[in-house]
Protein backbone atom coordinates (compact mmCIF):
# COMPACT_ATOMS: atom_id res chain seq x y z
CA UNK A 1 0.00 0.00 0.00
CA UNK A 2 2.77 2.35 0.81
CA UNK A 3 4.51 1.78 -2.22
CA UNK A 4 1.40 1.86 -4.12
CA UNK A 5 0.15 5.44 -3.21
CA UNK A 6 3.94 6.76 -2.87
CA UNK A 7 4.30 5.68 -6.64
CA UNK A 8 1.31 7.11 -7.96
CA UNK A 9 1.43 10.35 -6.66
CA UNK A 10 5.21 10.73 -7.49
CA UNK A 11 4.18 9.76 -10.76
CA UNK A 12 1.33 11.62 -11.46
CA UNK A 13 3.11 15.30 -9.76
CA UNK A 14 5.92 14.36 -11.75
CA UNK A 15 4.07 14.36 -15.18
CA UNK A 16 2.33 17.23 -14.24
CA UNK A 17 5.39 19.16 -13.29
CA UNK A 18 7.27 17.86 -16.93
CA UNK A 19 3.99 19.28 -18.97
CA UNK A 20 5.08 22.67 -17.67
CA UNK A 21 8.82 22.97 -17.94
CA UNK A 22 9.65 22.20 -14.55
CA UNK A 23 11.90 18.78 -13.42
CA UNK A 24 10.42 15.96 -12.44
CA UNK A 25 12.21 15.53 -9.74
CA UNK A 26 10.09 18.45 -7.95
CA UNK A 27 6.81 16.47 -8.58
CA UNK A 28 8.23 13.69 -6.88
CA UNK A 29 9.86 15.04 -3.81
CA UNK A 30 6.48 17.15 -3.51
CA UNK A 31 4.85 13.82 -3.17
CA UNK A 32 6.81 12.81 -0.35
CA UNK A 33 6.38 16.47 1.30
CA UNK A 34 2.15 16.11 0.92
CA UNK A 35 2.37 12.71 2.40
CA UNK A 36 5.15 12.94 5.15
CA UNK A 37 4.81 14.65 8.47
CA UNK A 38 4.98 18.27 6.46
CA UNK A 39 1.03 18.35 5.58
CA UNK A 40 -0.57 14.84 6.03
CA UNK A 41 1.07 14.52 9.58
CA UNK A 42 -0.34 18.16 10.12
CA UNK A 43 -3.56 17.58 8.60
CA UNK A 44 -4.55 14.22 9.52
CA UNK A 45 -1.63 12.92 12.23
CA UNK A 46 -4.19 9.43 12.43
CA UNK A 47 -3.94 8.46 8.86
CA UNK A 48 -0.48 9.29 8.19
CA UNK A 49 0.64 7.24 11.16
CA UNK A 50 -1.44 4.48 9.67
CA UNK A 51 -0.11 4.73 6.25
CA UNK A 52 3.23 4.81 7.32
CA UNK A 53 3.57 3.59 10.71
CA UNK A 54 6.46 3.18 13.23
CA UNK A 55 7.50 0.05 12.36
CA UNK A 56 10.84 -1.59 12.02
CA UNK A 57 9.97 -4.02 9.34
CA UNK A 58 7.86 -1.44 7.24
CA UNK A 59 10.88 0.78 7.40
CA UNK A 60 13.61 -1.25 6.54
CA UNK A 61 11.36 -2.34 3.56
CA UNK A 62 10.45 1.02 2.28
CA UNK A 63 14.41 2.19 3.13
CA UNK A 64 15.43 -0.72 0.72
CA UNK A 65 13.35 0.03 -2.05
CA UNK A 66 14.48 3.68 -1.35
CA UNK A 67 18.39 2.63 -1.63
CA UNK A 68 17.93 0.60 -5.24
CA UNK A 69 16.38 3.58 -6.46
CA UNK A 70 19.71 5.47 -4.89
CA UNK A 71 22.11 3.24 -7.19
CA UNK A 72 19.86 3.06 -10.08
CA UNK A 73 19.93 6.95 -10.34
CA UNK A 74 23.67 6.84 -10.14
CA UNK A 75 23.37 4.19 -12.65
CA UNK A 76 21.31 5.91 -15.51
CA UNK A 77 22.67 9.15 -14.89
CA UNK A 78 26.46 7.98 -15.61
CA UNK A 79 24.44 6.91 -19.03
CA UNK A 80 24.86 10.77 -20.34
CA UNK A 81 28.94 10.59 -19.68
CA UNK A 82 30.83 9.30 -22.91
CA UNK A 83 34.66 9.08 -21.44
CA UNK A 84 35.92 8.73 -24.92
CA UNK A 85 33.90 12.43 -25.69
CA UNK A 86 35.12 13.97 -23.07
CA UNK A 87 38.77 12.87 -23.05
CA UNK A 88 38.88 14.43 -27.06
CA UNK A 89 37.25 17.84 -26.21
CA UNK A 90 40.79 18.42 -24.84
CA UNK A 91 42.16 21.16 -22.52
CA UNK A 92 39.14 23.32 -22.29
CA UNK A 93 37.28 20.69 -20.68
CA UNK A 94 39.20 19.47 -18.71
CA UNK A 95 40.00 23.10 -17.07
CA UNK A 96 35.91 23.70 -16.97
CA UNK A 97 34.99 20.24 -15.19
CA UNK A 98 38.07 20.56 -13.11
CA UNK A 99 37.41 23.95 -11.77
CA UNK A 100 34.13 23.90 -12.19
CA UNK A 101 34.96 21.41 -8.90
CA UNK A 102 37.28 23.11 -6.94
CA UNK A 103 36.62 26.34 -7.06
CA UNK A 104 33.15 26.25 -4.87
CA UNK A 105 34.80 23.86 -2.30
CA UNK A 106 37.96 26.01 -2.16
CA UNK A 107 35.10 29.13 -1.34
CA UNK A 108 32.77 27.02 0.09
CA UNK A 109 35.08 25.39 2.85
CA UNK A 110 35.92 28.39 5.42
CA UNK A 111 32.39 29.63 4.48
CA UNK A 112 30.51 26.51 5.86
CA UNK A 113 33.32 26.27 8.77
CA UNK A 114 31.33 29.14 10.63
CA UNK A 115 28.21 27.16 10.72
CA UNK A 116 27.37 26.51 14.35
CA UNK A 117 27.56 23.25 15.43
CA UNK A 118 23.57 23.29 16.18
CA UNK A 119 23.69 22.45 12.50
CA UNK A 120 26.00 19.64 12.42
CA UNK A 121 25.46 15.67 12.34
CA UNK A 122 25.92 13.45 15.70
CA UNK A 123 28.54 12.36 14.29
CA UNK A 124 30.21 15.07 12.62
CA UNK A 125 32.89 17.67 13.66
CA UNK A 126 34.37 20.56 12.30
CA UNK A 127 36.15 19.11 9.43
CA UNK A 128 33.49 16.15 8.34
CA UNK A 129 31.00 19.07 8.26
CA UNK A 130 32.70 21.62 6.49
CA UNK A 131 34.31 19.42 3.50
CA UNK A 132 30.95 17.37 3.30
CA UNK A 133 29.00 20.77 2.19
CA UNK A 134 32.31 22.43 0.46
CA UNK A 135 31.83 19.01 -1.89
CA UNK A 136 28.43 18.80 -2.26
CA UNK A 137 27.61 22.36 -3.27
CA UNK A 138 30.39 21.49 -6.62
CA UNK A 139 28.34 18.65 -7.82
CA UNK A 140 26.14 19.19 -11.05
CA UNK A 141 23.13 17.02 -11.81
CA UNK A 142 24.52 16.23 -16.28
CA UNK A 143 21.45 14.78 -16.45
CA UNK A 144 19.33 18.00 -16.05
CA UNK A 145 21.77 19.49 -18.73
CA UNK A 146 21.54 16.47 -20.69
CA UNK A 147 17.79 17.28 -20.97
CA UNK A 148 17.76 20.84 -20.91
CA UNK A 149 20.55 21.23 -23.79
CA UNK A 150 18.30 18.76 -25.84
CA UNK A 151 14.92 20.47 -25.26
CA UNK A 152 16.69 23.84 -26.38
CA UNK A 153 18.17 22.15 -29.69
CA UNK A 154 22.17 22.76 -28.57
CA UNK A 155 23.09 19.54 -27.20
CA UNK A 156 24.48 19.03 -30.96
CA UNK A 157 26.18 21.93 -31.40
CA UNK A 158 30.22 22.25 -30.68
CA UNK A 159 29.21 24.62 -27.28
CA UNK A 160 26.45 21.98 -26.02
CA UNK A 161 29.44 19.21 -26.20
CA UNK A 162 31.74 21.03 -24.74
CA UNK A 163 29.14 21.85 -22.02
CA UNK A 164 28.39 17.96 -22.02
CA UNK A 165 31.68 17.02 -21.96
CA UNK A 166 32.96 19.20 -19.05
CA UNK A 167 30.13 18.13 -17.20
CA UNK A 168 30.83 14.63 -17.63
CA UNK A 169 34.37 15.34 -16.19
CA UNK A 170 32.65 17.34 -13.03
CA UNK A 171 30.75 14.30 -12.41
CA UNK A 172 33.76 11.89 -12.32
CA UNK A 173 36.32 14.70 -10.70
CA UNK A 174 33.10 15.65 -8.29
CA UNK A 175 32.04 11.87 -7.16
CA UNK A 176 35.24 10.28 -6.60
CA UNK A 177 35.93 13.29 -4.49
CA UNK A 178 32.72 13.26 -2.48
CA UNK A 179 33.34 9.08 -1.80
CA UNK A 180 36.65 9.64 -0.61
CA UNK A 181 35.41 12.31 1.37
CA UNK A 182 33.07 10.09 2.77
CA UNK A 183 35.29 7.35 3.29
CA UNK A 184 37.43 9.50 5.55
CA UNK A 185 35.36 11.36 7.70
CA UNK A 186 33.13 8.26 8.05
CA UNK A 187 34.44 6.54 11.70
CA UNK A 188 36.45 3.03 10.70
CA UNK A 189 39.02 0.90 11.97
CA UNK A 190 41.33 1.06 8.63
CA UNK A 191 44.79 1.84 9.65
CA UNK A 192 46.72 4.50 7.50
CA UNK A 193 48.61 1.77 5.41
CA UNK A 194 45.72 0.24 4.57
CA UNK A 195 43.35 3.73 3.98
CA UNK A 196 46.31 3.96 1.59
CA UNK A 197 46.00 1.20 0.22
CA UNK A 198 42.30 1.91 -0.17
CA UNK A 199 42.39 5.11 -2.30
CA UNK A 200 44.90 3.39 -4.33
CA UNK A 201 42.42 0.44 -5.27
CA UNK A 202 39.78 2.83 -6.01
CA UNK A 203 41.99 5.16 -8.62
CA UNK A 204 43.09 1.90 -10.10
CA UNK A 205 39.30 0.63 -10.49
CA UNK A 206 38.26 4.32 -12.17
CA UNK A 207 41.00 3.88 -14.77
CA UNK A 208 40.34 0.40 -15.39
CA UNK A 209 36.42 0.73 -16.00
CA UNK A 210 37.58 4.36 -17.46
CA UNK A 211 40.24 2.18 -19.98
CA UNK A 212 38.62 -1.32 -20.84
CA UNK A 213 34.99 -0.77 -18.97
CA UNK A 214 32.94 0.17 -22.34
CA UNK A 215 35.43 -2.40 -24.26
CA UNK A 216 34.25 -5.56 -22.26
CA UNK A 217 30.57 -4.54 -21.96
CA UNK A 218 30.50 -4.32 -25.89
CA UNK A 219 31.97 -7.46 -26.00
CA UNK A 220 29.71 -9.28 -23.39
CA UNK A 221 26.77 -7.73 -25.25
CA UNK A 222 27.68 -9.41 -28.39
CA UNK A 223 27.47 -12.52 -26.75
CA UNK A 224 24.31 -11.98 -25.00
CA UNK A 225 23.05 -10.99 -28.55
CA UNK A 226 23.66 -13.83 -30.34
CA UNK A 227 21.96 -16.01 -27.49
CA UNK A 228 18.35 -17.62 -27.65
CA UNK A 229 17.66 -15.02 -24.66
CA UNK A 230 14.81 -12.64 -25.15
CA UNK A 231 15.67 -8.84 -26.21
CA UNK A 232 16.22 -6.24 -24.85
CA UNK A 233 15.37 -8.14 -21.51
CA UNK A 234 19.04 -9.87 -21.53
CA UNK A 235 20.76 -6.33 -22.04
CA UNK A 236 18.65 -4.46 -19.36
CA UNK A 237 19.66 -7.33 -17.45
CA UNK A 238 23.33 -7.18 -18.01
CA UNK A 239 23.70 -3.85 -17.75
CA UNK A 240 22.07 -3.54 -14.19
CA UNK A 241 24.33 -6.82 -13.10
CA UNK A 242 27.71 -4.28 -14.36
CA UNK A 243 25.66 -1.60 -11.63
CA UNK A 244 26.18 -4.45 -8.82
CA UNK A 245 28.81 -5.62 -9.42
CA UNK A 246 30.65 -2.25 -9.78
CA UNK A 247 29.08 -1.27 -6.38
CA UNK A 248 29.74 -4.68 -4.70
CA UNK A 249 33.64 -3.61 -5.69
CA UNK A 250 33.70 -0.33 -4.59
CA UNK A 251 32.34 -0.95 -1.48
CA UNK A 252 34.59 -3.56 -1.00
CA UNK A 253 37.42 -1.20 -1.52
CA UNK A 254 36.15 0.65 1.01
CA UNK A 255 34.61 3.72 -0.76
CA UNK A 256 30.43 3.28 -1.04
CA UNK A 257 29.00 1.59 -3.63
CA UNK A 258 27.13 4.78 -5.18
CA UNK A 259 30.74 5.57 -7.17
CA UNK A 260 30.44 2.08 -8.85
CA UNK A 261 27.02 2.71 -9.55
CA UNK A 262 28.25 5.80 -11.24
CA UNK A 263 31.10 3.90 -12.89
CA UNK A 264 28.91 1.37 -14.49
CA UNK A 265 26.82 3.96 -15.56
CA UNK A 266 29.64 5.94 -17.69
CA UNK A 267 31.11 2.46 -18.92
CA UNK A 268 27.59 2.21 -20.68
CA UNK A 269 26.98 5.59 -21.67
CA UNK A 270 30.82 5.47 -23.27
CA UNK A 271 30.16 1.88 -24.84
CA UNK A 272 29.80 1.44 -28.56
CA UNK A 273 27.71 -1.72 -28.23
CA UNK A 274 25.31 -0.03 -26.08
CA UNK A 275 22.81 1.98 -28.16
CA UNK A 276 20.80 4.39 -27.18
CA UNK A 277 17.98 2.97 -27.18
CA UNK A 278 19.24 0.46 -24.99
CA UNK A 279 20.02 3.14 -22.45
CA UNK A 280 16.51 4.49 -22.81
CA UNK A 281 14.76 1.70 -22.13
CA UNK A 282 16.92 0.82 -18.84
CA UNK A 283 16.66 4.84 -17.79
CA UNK A 284 13.15 4.69 -18.20
CA UNK A 285 12.27 1.58 -16.75
CA UNK A 286 14.16 2.81 -13.63
CA UNK A 287 12.62 6.21 -13.66
CA UNK A 288 9.20 4.81 -13.63
CA UNK A 289 9.63 2.88 -10.69
CA UNK A 290 12.28 3.15 -8.38
CA UNK A 291 13.85 6.21 -8.65
CA UNK A 292 10.39 8.42 -7.85
CA UNK A 293 10.30 5.96 -4.60
CA UNK A 294 13.23 7.66 -3.38
CA UNK A 295 12.42 11.01 -4.01
CA UNK A 296 8.83 10.50 -2.70
CA UNK A 297 10.62 8.38 0.46
CA UNK A 298 12.75 12.13 2.06
CA UNK A 299 9.65 13.73 2.48
CA UNK A 300 8.57 11.21 4.72
CA UNK A 301 11.64 11.40 6.58
CA UNK A 302 11.90 14.88 7.66
CA UNK A 303 9.06 17.91 8.39
CA UNK A 304 10.36 20.23 5.71
CA UNK A 305 8.41 23.59 7.08
CA UNK A 306 10.04 22.75 10.59
CA UNK A 307 13.71 21.71 9.47
CA UNK A 308 13.96 25.20 7.32
CA UNK A 309 16.16 27.46 8.46
CA UNK A 310 16.17 30.78 6.48
CA UNK A 311 19.90 31.55 6.64
CA UNK A 312 21.71 28.01 6.39
CA UNK A 313 19.25 27.57 3.09
CA UNK A 314 20.24 30.80 1.45
CA UNK A 315 24.13 30.60 2.44
CA UNK A 316 24.22 27.14 0.72
CA UNK A 317 22.34 27.93 -2.53
CA UNK A 318 24.33 31.15 -2.93
CA UNK A 319 27.92 29.33 -2.35
CA UNK A 320 26.61 26.16 -4.15
CA UNK A 321 24.86 28.33 -7.17
CA UNK A 322 27.52 31.16 -7.76
CA UNK A 323 30.60 28.67 -7.09
CA UNK A 324 29.51 26.25 -9.43
CA UNK A 325 28.74 28.79 -11.59
CA UNK A 326 32.02 30.86 -11.22
CA UNK A 327 34.04 28.26 -11.19
CA UNK A 328 33.04 26.86 -14.79
CA UNK A 329 33.26 30.22 -16.33
CA UNK A 330 36.77 30.60 -14.39
CA UNK A 331 37.86 27.33 -16.13
CA UNK A 332 36.66 28.43 -19.20
CA UNK A 333 38.78 31.29 -19.78
CA UNK A 334 41.59 29.60 -18.48
CA UNK A 335 40.75 27.46 -21.23
CA UNK A 336 40.93 30.38 -23.62
CA UNK A 337 37.06 30.30 -24.11
CA UNK A 338 34.98 33.72 -25.13
CA UNK A 339 33.14 35.49 -22.53
CA UNK A 340 29.67 34.30 -24.30
CA UNK A 341 30.31 30.94 -24.13
CA UNK A 342 32.00 30.96 -20.64
CA UNK A 343 29.06 32.22 -19.46
CA UNK A 344 26.98 29.44 -21.37
CA UNK A 345 29.56 27.11 -19.21
CA UNK A 346 28.86 28.65 -15.75
CA UNK A 347 25.03 28.48 -16.57
CA UNK A 348 25.23 24.39 -17.68
CA UNK A 349 26.94 23.99 -14.16
CA UNK A 350 24.15 25.72 -12.06
CA UNK A 351 21.49 22.41 -11.86
CA UNK A 352 22.33 20.48 -8.20
CA UNK A 353 19.30 17.96 -9.12
CA UNK A 354 18.98 14.59 -7.68
CA UNK A 355 22.79 14.74 -7.47
CA UNK A 356 23.01 17.03 -4.59
CA UNK A 357 20.26 15.65 -3.00
CA UNK A 358 21.73 12.33 -3.03
CA UNK A 359 24.36 13.21 -1.43
CA UNK A 360 22.98 15.02 1.02
CA UNK A 361 20.44 11.60 1.86
CA UNK A 362 23.60 9.84 2.31
CA UNK A 363 25.00 12.22 4.92
CA UNK A 364 22.06 12.19 6.63
CA UNK A 365 22.06 8.47 6.69
CA UNK A 366 25.65 9.06 8.40
CA UNK A 367 24.92 11.77 10.54
CA UNK A 368 27.36 14.13 9.22
CA UNK A 369 24.27 16.94 8.81
CA UNK A 370 21.15 17.97 11.09
CA UNK A 371 17.63 18.00 9.15
CA UNK A 372 18.21 21.70 8.45
CA UNK A 373 20.91 21.57 5.92
CA UNK A 374 19.21 18.62 4.38
CA UNK A 375 16.60 20.66 4.19
CA UNK A 376 18.72 23.44 2.75
CA UNK A 377 20.72 21.00 0.34
CA UNK A 378 17.15 19.93 -0.83
CA UNK A 379 16.27 23.83 -1.85
CA UNK A 380 19.34 24.23 -3.58
CA UNK A 381 19.23 21.09 -5.62
CA UNK A 382 15.39 21.95 -6.72
CA UNK A 383 15.76 25.77 -7.02
CA UNK A 384 18.67 25.21 -8.77
CA UNK A 385 17.50 22.78 -11.57
CA UNK A 386 14.66 24.97 -11.95
CA UNK A 387 16.71 28.15 -12.97
CA UNK A 388 19.11 26.59 -14.82
CA UNK A 389 16.67 25.77 -18.12
CA UNK A 390 15.46 29.91 -18.31
CA UNK A 391 18.95 30.72 -17.95
CA UNK A 392 20.54 28.39 -20.33
CA UNK A 393 17.92 29.68 -22.65
CA UNK A 394 18.79 33.16 -22.06
CA UNK A 395 22.70 32.59 -23.14
CA UNK A 396 21.40 30.60 -26.26
CA UNK A 397 19.48 33.76 -27.43
CA UNK A 398 22.12 35.76 -26.66
CA UNK A 399 24.43 33.49 -28.24
CA UNK A 400 22.43 32.64 -31.32
CA UNK A 401 23.13 29.36 -31.20
CA UNK A 402 21.05 26.63 -33.54
CA UNK A 403 21.78 22.99 -34.36
CA UNK A 404 23.65 23.83 -37.23
CA UNK A 405 25.51 27.05 -36.30
CA UNK A 406 28.16 27.87 -33.40
CA UNK A 407 28.68 31.45 -33.84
Amino acid sequence: MQILILLGCARTLSVLFEAVKIPAIVGEILAGILLGPTLLGRVSPSLQLWLFPVDQIQSTMLETVSWLGVFFLLLSSGFHVDIRTAIRSGRAAMLIGIVGVLFPILIGYPVFSTFDPIYWGDKANALSFALFLSVACSITAISVVARTLDDLEISKTPKGSLALSSCAINDIFGWFLFTLVISLVTPHTLSTVELIGSIIGIIGFVVLSSTFGAKLLSTALKRVEATSLTQPAAAQTLIISLGLLCGAITQWLGIHAILGFFLAGTIAGSAKGVSDDLRNSVSDTLHAIFVPLFFATLGLKIDFLAGMVLWPTVIFCTVAILGKFVGAWLGARLGKQSQQTSILMGVTFIPGGAMEIVVATLALELQLIGQAIFVAIVFAALASSILAGPLIGIQKRRMRLVHRNDN
